[in-house]
């Protein structure tokens, strides 16, 4: 992959990051870390923990996400699950994605 291959990447994954961490809590509920793995092994782009967890807590507050602490052995970890109001602006983003990338394929 060229550096402008990996520039464009990083550029269009941060700019849809919300979209991209909504489809994932739709395939299931996930923590923090787990969400930047995936995220890392599905599109080869490494984000800082500056970068994630505010987005995490804005995604929050505009209740389309739900964080729920939940401990395992002793190590606690908030697990985060879309809801209802995230499963309809994810549709509305994908719908937007697909109309875009139509008009600039015409």
């Amino acid at each position: 992959m060229s550096n402008l291959e990996k520039l464009w990447r990083e550029r269009i994954v941060k700019s849809i990051l919300d979209l991209i961490i909504l489809r994932l809590l739709v395939a299931k509920d996930r923590w923090g870390y787990e969400i930047n793995m995936e995220i890392r092994d599905r599109f080869k782009v490494y984000l800082s923990a500056g970068t994630l967890y505010p987005l995490l807590h804005s995604l929050e507050e505009r209740r389309l996400i739900e964080g729920v602490w939940q401990s395992e052995g002793g190590r606690g970890r908030r697990i985060y699950k879309i809801t209802q109001k995230g499963v309809e602006f994810m549709q509305a983003g994908d719908k937007m994605s697909d109309e875009v990338i139509k008009k600039l394929q015409a």
